[in-house]
């Protein structure tokens, strides 16, 4: 009996497996975009254990018109390109609004997303697989007045996106709120630390909010914040991390350590979440940008669980 049950945590300890999520807000058109959707696919077939959840974003999501939007044939041949590897998994934007938008509306943007299937990029004749595999909701109030809302719009997804196992995402940017714990059990995962690691100021981030430790309720990220997902099993490894602007000072600009990124990689998959991310700077472009590029930062990843 000790041997299986052995055997059992040996499987299961296998598949606990901390991916990358990777938010992908990036329009793939022009010399340095392109440059950094390369190094995003390369760094998928480089780390083929290595689990990816890629969240692609085109102009805020849907609603599309048409369907899918005319700027698919920029993201086609990418598209097509991270589908064809295994360990990919592509999840469709959606901003919810902070609870603003009706389940309907909600819900009939998730259906626009199960019908990508294929299209043809700028090349006649040559289709892509573009399909979703899950959905990502951004703008997530979790108070407990929005648990009924949030809980029927995960549960839709999930159901329509059953058979590739989603995840269905919900990004509330922040710990879940008292009383609605239970959209752990209704999502595959939150994103419930979403930071900056950078103590300096100067520097406006992707949306226009400061890194800047003189701002209210500003705290920057370490390993420490961590323990903040407390110890429910359950609630960490549905947790996902996100750290952006990975510098020791703006202005002069001076990079965080690769040293230091290492530490960071190492306890975030030590914590045991689901998923994680460390950006140089924002999420619009930069991921070729020293230390925290997606080559470095997958690469870590990988090594710290032994994974290829």
């Amino acid at each position: 009996m000790r041997s299986v049950l052995l055997a059992a945590a040996l499987v299961a300890a296998a598949y606990a497996k901390t991916g990358i999520m990777l938010p992908l807000y990036e329009y793939p058109f022009g010399d340095a975009a392109t440059v950094d959707w390369d190094a995003v696919v390369s760094a998928a077939a480089a780390h083929p254990q290595l689990d990816f959840y890629i969240i692609i974003n085109d102009n805020s999501g849907p609603p599309y018109s048409p369907n899918p939007p005319a700027a698919i044939k920029d993201f086609a041949p990418y598209l097509g390109s991270l589908n064809s590897h295994d360990n990919v998994k592509l999840i469709g934007y959606i901003a919810t609004g902070y609870g603003k938008k009706t389940a309907t509306e909600v819900e009939a943007a998730v259906d626009q997303y199960t019908e990508w299937a294929t299209a043809e990029g700028w090349a006649a004749g040559v289709s892509h697989d573009i399909h979703m595999d899950g959905i990502f909701f951004d703008e997530i109030d979790t108070a407990p007045s929005q648990l009924d809302h949030n809980t029927q719009i995960s549960q839709y997804a999930k159901t329509k996106f059953a058979a590739s196992g989603g995840p269905v995402v919900l990004n509330p940017g922040t710990f879940v709120q008292s009383g609605s714990e239970s959209l752990f059990d209704a999502a595959d995962v939150i994103l419930d630390i979403e930071a900056c690691y950078t103590n300096s100021s100067g520097r406006m981030d992707f949306n226009g909010y400061a890194c800047d430790p003189s701002a209210s309720g500003f705290s920057a990220f370490t390993p420490a914040t961590l323990e903040k997902l407390g110890s429910n099993p359950t609630y960490v490894s549905k947790s996902s991390v996100v750290v952006h602007d990975f510098y020791e000072s703006w202005n002069p600009y001076e990079p965080a350590s690769e040293a230091t990124l290492q530490t960071h990689v190492n306890a975030i998959i030590a914590k045991g979440v689901h998923s994680f991310y460390i950006s140089q700077l924002g999420y619009l472009g930069n991921f070729t940008a020293e230390p925290a590029s997606i080559s470095n930062v997958a690469k870590l990843a990988a090594a710290a669980q032994g994974l290829s």
